[in-house]
């Protein structure tokens, strides 16, 4: 079957906006789930169904990696989404801790880390196959791919928005936005009857993904930074909407509505502003302004200027994600590299809550927050100076000419 470029990338784009819309799930009814799962624990409560799911993402990311470099992109994308489609539906129907008492939080724990190994899959095999099957302009469809994951949140957003609005639905609000997680198992047919694997892959030599991950270190340096941003910045923006501005359930999915809205073209922008300056130079400025948003964000005043603002300029570095390390790693090892620098990183970045939670208990929320952001905003400088510029000196260049 010859390749279908356009199929391929369509296909990988709903399987990442449908990933994410499970992570915005768990984060935009984090202060529901930590009073019906974790009533006991506060804040903490709050942050640990986040924590499960993103720590639990590397294990995801290596091993479904290292099945799509050695067996295909397809047939992994498939199993990925057919998993985390399970996963949410079945988080629906669970009791809750006033029902069966600690089972309850036992088994929300189970498939968040359930949950965050598909999730952590589907990044191997989504962006691998997405950045495989553009020729051109691969910053800015990178931008497009990444933006997905705000796209996911938005219509968590406007769901929870909705539900949140209905006095009698706002209880259960939670259980709905997880049931309609179950509606892109039927991608999986998409991919099975529309999608190829790519031209590059198939034509490529294959070896040991192993013996390509010799970038790794520096890849998942600059991710841990780029991802320790995000999690101390609009991923914890609801709790601190809840826990620090004390917000309603209403008012908190309007204003993360907003935020996440004005990150989608901040996204496309930056990934297309990068296929001119370079991937490298671009990252390092990138990051630099949306430290700044943070600051403004959190220190100035809420609004919601300051909050699209904050979502714009927060949303920068990730954008060049998808493009940057798909360039930095060789096809026969891609989809490893891929997978394991975005999700390992969670290793350490996935702790970010639970770091803003410990300093909190001597800091304000809004300092403690910032300080967090503002170390992951330098590790993401130091490793983008480590590594080299891949805009056109990677295979992916090589291979179109």
């Amino acid at each position: 079957m010859s390749e279908r470029p356009v199929s391929n990338y369509i296909g990988s784009y709903i399987s990442w906006i449908m990933d994410s819309y499970d992570l915005g799930a768990v984060v935009i009814t984090s202060t529901l789930l930590e009073k019906l799962f974790y009533p006991t624990l506060g804040t903490l409560g709050a942050v640990l169904p986040i924590v499960f799911t993103v720590l639990f993402r590397p294990l995801g990311g290596f091993i479904f990696g290292y099945i799509a470099d050695k067996y295909g992109r397809k047939r992994t994308l498939i199993f990925t989404v057919l998993g985390y489609s399970l996963s949410i539906g079945i988080t629906s129907i669970l009791p809750t801790y006033y029902q069966i008492g600690i089972l309850a939080p036992i088994l929300l724990s189970l498939l968040r880390i359930l949950q965050g190994i598909f999730i952590g899959g589907d990044v191997s095999s989504s962006f691998t196959t997405a950045m495989e099957s553009v020729r051109k302009m691969r910053g800015l469809f990178g931008g497009i791919m990444q933006s997905g994951t705000l796209v996911g949140f938005v219509i968590v957003d406007l769901l929870f928005a909705y539900f949140a609005s209905i006095p009698s639905l706002v209880l259960n609000s939670w259980r709905y936005i997880f049931a309609i997680g179950v509606l892109p198992a039927g991608l999986a047919v998409f991919i099975r009857s529309r999608m190829t694997e790519p031209k590059i892959y198939v034509e490529s030599k294959k070896d040991n993904p192993i013996k390509g991950l010799k970038p790794i270190w520096q890849t998942i340096l600059v991710m841990i930074g780029f991802w320790m941003m995000i999690y101390a910045g609009p991923q914890f923006a609801p709790v601190f909407f809840g826990e620090y501005l004390h917000l309603t359930q209403a008012e908190i999915g309007k204003y993360a509505f907003y935020m996440n809205l004005a990150g989608i073209p901040a996204m496309i922008i930056a990934g297309g502003i990068s296929d001119f300056l370079g991937r490298k130079f671009s990252g390092i400025g990138y990051v630099a302004l949306a430290t700044i948003g943070a600051g403004i964000f959190y220190f100035s005043g809420f609004s919601l200027f300051t909050v699209m603002l904050f979502g714009f300029l927060i949303n920068f570095p990730s954008a060049l994600t998808p493009a940057y390390l798909a360039e930095r790693f060789k096809t026969f090892s891609r989809a490893t590299g891929v997978g394991f620098s975005y999700n390992g990183a969670f290793i350490a970045a996935g702790f970010s809550p639970l770091l803003i939670s410990l300093v909190s208990t001597k800091l304000p929320l809004n300092t403690s927050a910032f300080s967090i952001l503002t170390l992951g905003s330098i590790i993401a400088i130091l490793g983008l100076a480590l590594g080299p510029e891949t805009l056109k000196n990677n295979e992916l260049t090589m291979y179109q000419h």
